[in-house]
């Protein structure tokens, strides 16, 4: 069954819609557990917050000490709870943890971690909108490549009249302004993206994430799918603006990503409470 729920922020109205999962509430069944070159092998000893309540605009302070090895990425992450059901979106924001000590192969930059990581960060909770001009939706995007200023947003494309939607993302600078555009198709099984002309009367849907219960008890389970507003191309483009986050309960998530691209996210509630 599709659920949609509807926030008001600062004015805009902002949707969210997904497919509700029939067994939300039956465990998953345990596999076989597979050790893989590059797969990660960490211990959290410490992953604690200096307050789990803060003020609307204050920042949360993360302290966190990690041992272990194959860990080639870090993240910080956000999301906020449904008041009237068990569900989590975002995420709000999405960050990378900066290395002290980097390198750089084919051009890009990599973190290069300790088998001993402590970590001390200071976070800050926002909710970021993109907006045509007219109407808005939820931006819950995702960093760039590691060390690289920006964010992107997947979502869904449709062509003015086409009725047809394709996978698309749109990369962004940190003034909210849109640097980048592309259009993912799937060609004999490889996934390939090309420069996507976007013109008047052409729209655009932002995908985000849905955690459940069965994801804060997995740390490598996979989030649900789902949607945000429809936004239309006017005359100017896209374009994401930064508001308060609303008073509610949060989760604060660190994500662990491996050699081999997966990720372990290991969260932590908070609240914050308004003016």
């Amino acid at each position: 069954m599709e659920l949609v729920r509807t926030y008001i922020v600062n004015d805009w109205e902002l949707k969210i819609a997904f497919n509700e999962p029939d067994n939300a509430g039956v465990p998953s069944k345990p596999g076989q557990t597979l050790v893989v070159p590059g797969a990660a092998k960490y211990q959290i000893n410490t992953l604690q917050l200096a307050a789990d309540t803060i003020a609307q605009g204050e920042s949360l302070k993360l302290s966190a000490q990690i041992s272990g090895e194959n860990i080639a990425f870090l993240f910080t992450e956000i999301y906020f709870k449904d008041q009237e059901l068990d569900y989590y979106y975002g995420p709000l924001t999405q960050e990378h943890v900066r290395s002290t000590v980097e390198k750089e192969f084919n051009g890009l930059v990599h973190p290069v971690w300790d088998t001993e990581i402590n970590l001390s960060l200071e976070i800050a909770p926002v909710i970021r909108v993109l907006t045509d001009g007219l109407n808005a939706a939820f931006a819950f995007m995702h960093p760039l490549e590691y060390a690289q200023e920006g964010c992107q947003l997947e979502g869904l494309f449709n062509k003015k009249d086409s009725g047809n939607a394709n996978r698309a993302r749109l990369k962004f600078d940190l003034d909210g302004e849109m640097t980048d555009k592309q259009i993912i198709l799937e060609k004999r099984g490889r996934l390939m993206t090309h420069d996507l002309p976007i013109k008047s009367g052409d729209m655009f849907i932002p995908a985000l994430h849905v955690l459940t219960t069965l994801n804060l008890g997995n740390p490598g389970k996979r989030p649900l799918q789902g949607i945000s507003g429809t936004l239309t191309k006017l005359e100017d483009p896209f374009h994401w603006v930064d508001e308060a986050a609303l008073p509610g309960d949060y989760l604060l998530g660190l994500v662990i990503e491996d050699f081999n691209g997966d990720q372990y996210h290991h969260y932590m509630p908070f609240m914050i409470v308004g003016e």
